[in-house]
């Protein structure tokens, strides 16, 4: 039996009601994200810090008994967002106290000769229909949204998410390969163009100086493979740039050392042969860079077909 100066509250949650008597005069009930707290007391996150602190537990090893991370327990704690009911109860049994302790919900000591003024702690009922709650594997770190089966568990980078998360990151980054593949068409088209322009307007140039129209043909040669060079290493998903670097790497020689004696005739003598062995590596360089540059140009004249139509059906590919 209730007086005026008693309340009978009554909040319906999606399967669950929660039942319970509060003084009117001393405290007044708050609904916050489905969870219930208490104005006047400490938050549901004071109160997990203060019982984590009297049993000396961090972070991190109460976050391993309810399997969240620490981030999740660090978050109840500063009020940034609320644990869920199941949780509520599975961290009161670890710490041996009832959930109105975790709630922030103290019933009020009645005079003897006023038993029924006596608030009762507040209850979980469960109807016929409640199904067992699942235990919470997981709280994705990009959503908030608590995982409870391991199917949709994602571990990146020690970071937890969600497989919903998860797959829009993919996705994120398929549309981002996806731009920079046409990026790259066009900026081959472009520098290759260039290249090629380049090479013709010498080509002209040379044969009028010279008076030898034939330069034009070698030189317009030159503008196409250069084009066709350029253009397969830029879209970068063939052989082509590989094998130029690999031939050109034959180039770079490493000759042996060389003894002399400590007097001007030895020194002379090794800066001498330093010098030559220098112009040496020099010309081998000049020489492979050249051949590797030939040899490229002719196979990409065959490959670019074959890469630029992959570029086309395929931009995210490498």
């Amino acid at each position: 039996m209730f007086t005026d100066f008693n309340i009978l509250l009554l909040f319906k949650r999606p399967k669950m009601w929660y039942t319970g008597v509060a003084s009117s005069r001393a405290h007044s009930y708050h609904r916050k994200d489905h969870l219930l707290t208490m104005t006047g007391q400490a938050t549901i996150g004071q109160n997990i810090k203060r019982l984590r602190t009297e049993r000396q537990l961090t972070q991190k090893a109460l976050a391993e008994k309810l399997f969240v991370t620490a981030q999740a327990v660090s978050r109840w704690e500063n009020g940034e967002v609320e644990p869920s009911v199941s949780t509520i109860s599975e961290i009161a049994r670890i710490f041996g106290v009832s959930a109105d302790e975790i709630l922030g919900i103290q019933t009020e000591k009645r005079a003897p000769e006023q038993p029924q003024e006596q608030a009762p702690p507040i209850h979980i009922i469960y109807n016929e229909y409640t199904e067992p709650q699942r235990p919470v594997l997981g709280v994705c770190e990009k959503c908030n949204q608590p995982i409870y089966d391991g199917k949709n568990l994602i571990r990146n980078d020690s970071h937890i998410l969600c497989r919903k998360c998860q797959n829009a990151i993919l996705q994120q980054q398929k549309a981002l390969q996806i731009e920079r593949g046409h990026t790259r068409r066009k900026r081959s088209i472009l520098f290759g163009a260039i290249l090629a322009a380049l090479l013709l307007i010498t080509g002209i140039v040379v044969a009028a100086v010279n008076q030898r129209p034939s330069c034009i043909i070698w030189f317009l040669a030159a503008a196409i493979l250069g084009f066709t060079l350029l253009s397969c290493c830029i879209l970068n998903n063939n052989f082509i740039g590989d094998m130029v670097l690999s031939i050109f790497e034959f180039g770079f020689i490493k000759f042996p050392g060389v003894i002399f004696s400590w007097d001007l005739d030895g020194i002379i003598w090794l800066i001498t042969i330093k010098l030559s062995f220098w112009l040496l590596s020099v010309v081998l360089a000049c020489a492979t860079g050249a051949l590797a540059i030939l040899i490229g140009g002719i196979v990409s004249l065959f490959v670019y077909p074959f890469a630029l139509r992959k570029n086309i059906l395929h931009p995210d590919a490498e």
